[in-house]
């Protein structure tokens, strides 16, 4: 009897060791962000597989749970699925959450995945749920909405007169944004653009556009950051009117998978 006991602890022993948990980086995220996952399938159906693709989905166990835009079918996982091999059964994925499953931040709570070969043939066991950290809405006087953007993404711009820092910036009634766009080298794409802004609450005002529309880069290379800063108007002490803008701030472009 203490023999049978010792082989059954034994193979649970060999079983925790190879259970890995999966890593993420960053640890810590929200559905906003892009996050890198880090899996190690050493020990179960896909260990020594040539290839691995996730199957992504989002609040298991919970209601309002979605699958992933990249999962394709489970007999003919789609190419964007396929996960990028880092070592000996080791596979890693990027994903932003928001973007993966066409969810706002208000209903994703948690996700989980599995690995597996194209065709379904072999599997990993689930892993989850993993949570997404819950958005802190910290206001200031530039932000965008998406949090995090890509190049092809409708961006708003936002400029919140009340967290103005300079006087001019908490007097300006804005009237148009200035954008400027560069590429992954740091050069410039094209002239900046100027967008017309509108008044969305009593001190804020907003302008949108879509980046790979209104800028187009040289060949071979790509969008990568822009920078953007709202115009207006104020009356200075003698009562005229003069042309003042807000600081500028830097926007990079989220990669998305």
């Amino acid at each position: 009897m203490k023999k049978l006991l010792f082989s059954i602890f034994l193979i649970s022993a060999g079983l925790t060791v190879n259970a890995q948990n999966p890593t993420f980086s960053p640890s810590t995220f929200t559905a906003e962000d892009q996050v890198t996952l880090t899996v190690d399938l050493t020990g179960t159906g896909m260990a020594g597989a040539a290839q691995a693709y996730i199957w992504i989905f989002s609040n298991p166990d919970l209601p309002g749970g979605a699958d992933g835009i990249t999962n394709g079918s489970w007999g003919n996982s789609s190419a964007a699925a396929e996960m990028t091999n880092v070592g000996t059964n080791k596979w890693s994925f990027t994903f932003t959450g928001t973007t993966m499953f066409g969810q706002s931040p208000a209903q994703l709570k948690s996700f989980g995945f599995l690995a597996k070969k194209k065709d379904g043939s072999s599997q990993s066991p689930d892993y989850k749920p993993f949570f997404f950290d819950p958005l802190v809405f910290v206001p200031t006087m530039l932000r965008i909405f998406p949090a995090k953007v890509g190049s092809d993404d409708v961006v708003t711009m936002n400029f919140d007169r009340a967290y103005g820092v300079s006087v001019n910036e908490q007097r300006m009634t804005p009237v148009t944004a200035t954008v400027t766009m560069f590429d992954e080298t740091g050069a410039q794409v094209g002239s900046p653009l100027n967008v017309t802004v509108r008044s969305t609450a009593s001190t804020i005002w907003s302008a949108s556009y879509i980046p790979s529309i209104s800028f187009t880069p040289g060949a071979g290379h790509k969008l990568a950051k822009f920078k953007y800063k709202f115009n207006g108007t104020l009356l200075d002490p003698s009562g005229a009117t003069i042309t003042v803008s807000s600081s500028e701030t830097e926007i990079i472009f989220t990669t998305m998978q």
